[in-house]
């Protein structure tokens, strides 16, 4: 399907709330455009044609047990994406059949079970020549890059990403009940694929330097060193460490039980300043996105501290949904263009898409960095499955 001078039109797999500020910057780009969604229940999809897309009655609907297949079976010719943002154990299925039906995919994070798992999809999107790319929305930002190449070989990043999940200090919430990112049939990952996924995210970027060609072998090994898991076996709270190459760590702590809390802190040896975000995954609200450098200092025999501060900012005309879904049409339109007359890549350089644009070379960047992102969260897993101990990273 060729529309080059038209809006890139996209169907949603699915009315989970993670979508719907997704959905909600998608449909209100000029890039983009959501045509077509499916629910399994009729109440929810036409709340969410309400709620978020501003009650558009243009919008094709499909509900019901097969609602998803029905959009991706009835569609195939007339629409050049789909977003899925299901249950982690039900990714390779939908993805594999939207990939045979030729749609591009923008797909939920954890992206997959495991990251054999998301080889098979990569592989399979290599094979269509179509796009498959994780929904890590920070990353498109321009903030990003900035900060995460602001400090002179960094060493160390911190990270805390936690929100309270609990009602009044205790489990028994509706969140802890019945929210899929706690079953062991839907997100079993749990906290370490919902929130460490953007951790581990955040510190293969910073210690690549944005180079995804330097990932490879540079994370030696992982380890949850504690952790809380639920009745179902499921992680709510861990204390995270990966290990990568030259004495570079990253430490991280996600959690269900504990207050919101987002902030992220890089420093490296001989560097005079640490760079800190204080909103790095969900960010405040206004005009300008910003980081801050901090430097100290010690005066009168190192009884008193002083500090200087640096405030980095950038432009948040277009937030950071908005940024994403703008890269993913142009990645997937310029995926179209230029690999429609080359062979099939091999996975083994880790190219899925041929091509010599700017936006080729980024969606196999980003492909690469979501594949040791799931390398690294099953190793911290299996970590867990060993009771703490330090797991070597394997296929990284």
């Amino acid at each position: 399907m060729t529309q080059s001078s038209a809006q890139f039109t996209i169907g949603i797999l699915g009315c989970a709330n993670i979508a719907k500020k997704n959905c909600r910057a998608a449909h209100k780009t000029t890039d983009c455009k959501v045509t077509t969604i499916s629910s399994r229940s009729k109440d929810k999809a036409g709340g969410f044609v309400t709620e978020i897309l501003d009650n558009d009655q243009s919008l094709k609907i499909h509900s019901g047990d097969d609602a998803y297949n029905e959009l991706l079976q009835n569609n195939s010719g007339q629409l050049e994406s789909v977003y899925i943002p299901l249950p982690t154990k039900l990714h390779e299925q939908y993805v594999a059949k939207a990939l045979s039906l030729k749609y591009h995919v923008l797909l939920e994070k954890p992206v997959a079970v495991s990251s054999t798992s998301y080889k098979d999809m990569l592989s399979e999107a290599s094979k269509n020549k179509k796009l498959l790319m994780d929904g890590t929305m920070f990353v498109h930002h321009p903030r990003t890059k900035a900060f995460t190449t602001s400090i002179n070989n960094p060493n160390r990043v911190s990270f805390n990403f936690t929100f309270d999940g609990t009602k009044n200090g205790q489990l028994g919430s509706n969140f802890f009940t019945n929210d899929i990112r706690l079953k062991k049939d839907g997100d079993f990952l749990g906290c370490v694929g919902d929130l460490g996924w953007y951790c581990v995210r955040m510190g293969l970027l910073v210690f690549s330097a944005n180079d995804a060609n330097v990932l490879k072998g540079m994370v030696k090994s992982a380890q949850v060193v504690r952790y809380q898991l639920n009745e179902e076996g499921v992680p709510y709270e861990a204390d995270c460490l990966v290990y990568f190459t030259d004495n570079r760590v990253l430490s991280f702590h996600c959690s269900f039980i504990h207050p919101l809390n987002q902030t992220v802190v890089i420093s490296g040896t001989g560097s005079r300043y640490t760079a800190t975000i204080t909103d790095a995954i969900l960010p405040l609200p206004g005009e300008k996105l910003s980081y801050t450098l901090f430097k100290q200092g010690l005066l009168k025999d190192a009884e008193i501290t002083t500090q200087e501060t640096k405030v980095m900012e950038f432009d948040n005309t277009d937030v950071q949904e908005v940024c994403m879904w703008k890269n993913y049409s142009r990645m997937a339109r310029k995926i179209d263009e230029e690999s429609s007359t080359s062979d099939q890549p091999s996975s083994v350089d880790e190219k899925w898409w041929y091509g010599e644009s700017d936006e080729v070379r980024e969606a196999n960047a980003i492909a690469s960095y979501s594949l040791y992102t799931q390398v690294v969260l099953d190793a911290l897993m299996k970590s867990i499955e060993l009771d703490g101990a330090k797991v070597k990273v394997e296929g990284a």
